[in-house]
């Protein structure tokens, strides 16, 4: 009786026949000339790429000064940076040296005009501010290589299939644009910090983003013509390139997690010894600085605590087993007794706006009153002017009126009878004659 047995490397070399004929029917299902001639239009540098460089780093730019989330997002829907990095990519993969040159001539030109640009409109912009946008884009770690390689891979897939290829440009853009904008930006106010952390991450993003490229392209069958010496000097690029990037960023991601954790475990216990006292944490920023945290704490306490800066710099050190240099401000908080004057306090001031509110209506209606009246004793035309806050009435009669100055004794004698309280006023504009200036008065009065 005969058994078909099969060994495990007959299994073996079965399912990697069938991992080939899937990889050809693969390949073939791709029009290589097609996309390579796809890939070429958009690579190269021309003006509407040029145009379109300058309007999305200036978009994005502006977007960052304002922390806009929403205008950084427009500046990447129309950034052409996609394609000169997606020529860089697969011209590794097909080791075409002109190919590559042409896409780094459009890269580096879009690179200097969106960087001038961008500066200046930071140097004509009052918004000078390094916003969280501009910040969050300073300090690279592995998450922002995955999010290229991601990004790369998508965006190389898009370009073989020739499905969705403005879509994923907004992806690679995400990665590009906006790390470009903050190197303009720290070039504009001299920061170095923030130019030197941003162009890391661009360098990083673009690296990244070409070499995915060259990767899909590689296994979609473009290049299958490179001799053995290619393919292995294309790995060699690739995996040292990931490396050298991989490295540095490894070790910032791994210090943003320890300073988390330390923030937390700063946090912990400050707010274990504030129990003990009553207070709470106002206000908390812990930074790695070399081999030692500096933590700045605002603590909200019902009394000044004398010892509380070393108690918590001792505290701290034991937890973090680390040299932590603390400085603490204590803000008193206020007792129920303080609450409730200046409770009181607040009331009664509310009660003065409103009554100074009324005092001013009644004035406002007043003095138009008692201007009419002090018209109707004179039983002549005159003007006249009342100032409640005062308690001043002042009457001008004209040169025509029939009064001398005993008349105007009088009649103010009469109106400060009748106003008693009041300061009255009376003068009579003099007849003009040659060369005298009429506006000029002749009082006849006194105050009251």
């Amino acid at each position: 009786m005969n058994t078909d047995r099969s060994t495990p490397s007959s299994q073996q070399a079965l399912r990697a026949k069938q991992f080939l004929r899937w990889r050809v029917r693969l390949i073939r299902s791709v029009d290589h000339d097609a996309v390579m001639a796809n890939v070429m239009d958009n690579g190269m540098f021309t003006p509407r790429y040029a145009f379109m460089a300058i309007m999305s780093c200036g978009i994005a730019i502006l977007g960052l000064l304002q922390s806009s989330a929403a205008v950084v997002i427009g500046a990447m829907l129309i950034s052409p940076l996609m394609g000169p990095i997606v020529q860089l990519g697969f011209s590794l993969c097909v080791v075409n040296f002109s190919m590559m040159r042409q896409a780094l001539i459009a890269l580096l030109a879009g690179i200097a005009l969106a960087l001038l640009i961008a500066m200046c409109v930071v140097w004509f912009s009052p918004l000078r501010e390094a916003t969280s946008e501009i910040l969050a884009r300073t300090q690279p770690t592995l998450f922002d290589l995955l999010v290229a390689l991601f990004s790369g891979l998508a965006g190389g897939y898009a370009v073989v299939t020739r499905k969705g290829e403005a879509i994923v440009g907004v992806a690679i853009a995400t990665a590009l644009m906006p790390p470009l904008a903050v190197v303009a930006y720290g070039l504009a106010t001299n920061d170095m910090g923030i130019a030197g952390g941003a162009f890391f991450l661009f360098m990083t993003n673009l690296l990244a983003i070409a070499l995915a490229m060259t990767l899909i392209a590689k296994w979609y069958g473009f290049g299958v013509e490179n001799s053995p010496q290619h393919t292995a000097w294309q790995a060699a690029v690739i995996v040292v390139t990931f490396i050298v990037l991989a490295i540095p960023l490894g070790l910032a991601l791994r210090n943003i997690a320890e300073q988390s954790l330390a923030a937390k475990q700063t946090q912990a216990v400050i707010s274990e010894y504030l129990n003990d006292h009553g207070g709470s944490i106002e206000q908390l920023k812990v930074e790695r600085r070399g081999n030692q945290y500096a933590v700045n704490a605002v603590l909200l306490v019902p009394s000044y605590l004398n010892a509380a800066q070393d108690s918590i710099q001792n505290l701290l050190k034991q937890k973090l087993k680390r040299d932590a240099v603390v400085q603490v401000r204590q803000t008193l908080e206020a007792n129920d007794t303080s609450r409730r004057d200046r409770a009181d306090i607040d009331s009664l001031r509310a009660q003065i706006d409103d009554l100074t509110l009324q005092v001013n209506e009644l004035k406002r209606q007043a003095e138009p009153w008692i201007a009419m009246h002090v018209k109707d004793l004179l039983q002549q035309p005159a003007d006249v002017t009342v100032d409640l806050t005062k308690r001043r009435i002042v009457i001008s009669l004209p040169s025509s009126a029939d009064a001398d100055a005993s008349h105007l004794r009088a009649l103010k004698e009469h109106l400060s009878t009748l106003e008693p309280g009041w300061d009255v006023d009376i003068t009579k504009a003099p007849f003009a004659t040659a060369g005298e200036n009429p506006s000029v008065p002749a009082s006849s009065s006194s105050s009251h």
